[in-house]
């Protein structure tokens, strides 16, 4: 019981501190208004003004560049996932192809046989290779522009809000 009176005091005097340094502040302050001639309250006041206002833009500001940078983020995470996608998806074919290679490899009879077949697979491993990057390039410029777009309308929208 006698802690929960002493804790009770405790309270009770710690608010009463508080109350009076509220009080002192406002006398001090209203001491100081009077003492500090009305140009300087005024260039004070419009200088606080102003403070705020560009807070407030530049607070705007960051949050429109926050999430500029949160949707490009997931632009990028989905590219990346479709980047892996289509890197697999080569591999598969370039491994089905060598595969395909060496089981014809087995099935050859002579050496001008096994000379043709291997340069028909250089030739057709060449056209795919070209193919193959024609398609990253592709996909690779998808994901960089879809992945800039929101930094881009992102970042100059708020600034034009601003000024």
């Amino acid at each position: 019981m006698t802690d929960a009176n002493t804790q009770a005091r405790a309270a009770r005097a710690s608010r009463a501190a508080a109350a009076a340094t509220e009080a002192n502040a406002g006398a001090a302050a209203e001491t100081l208004r009077t003492e500090i001639p009305s140009s300087l309250v005024d260039l004070f006041e419009k200088s606080l003004a102003r403070t705020k206002d560009v807070h407030e833009k530049m607070t705007t500001v960051l949050e429109h560049s926050t999430e500029a940078l949160e949707e490009a983020f997931s632009c990028a995470n989905r590219g990346v996932g479709e980047y892996r996608s289509k890197l697999m998806e080569i591999a598969r074919a370039n491994a089905n192809t060598a595969f395909d290679l060496a089981r014809e490899a087995c099935e050859v009879k002579s050496l001008p046989e096994f000379v043709e077949l291997t340069l028909k697979h250089q030739r057709k491993q060449f056209e795919l290779a070209a193919s193959q990057l024609k398609e990253l390039s592709a996909l690779t410029q998808k994901v960089v522009t879809e992945t800039t777009e929101p930094i881009r309308t992102g970042f100059a929208e708020p600034f034009k809000l601003a000024s």
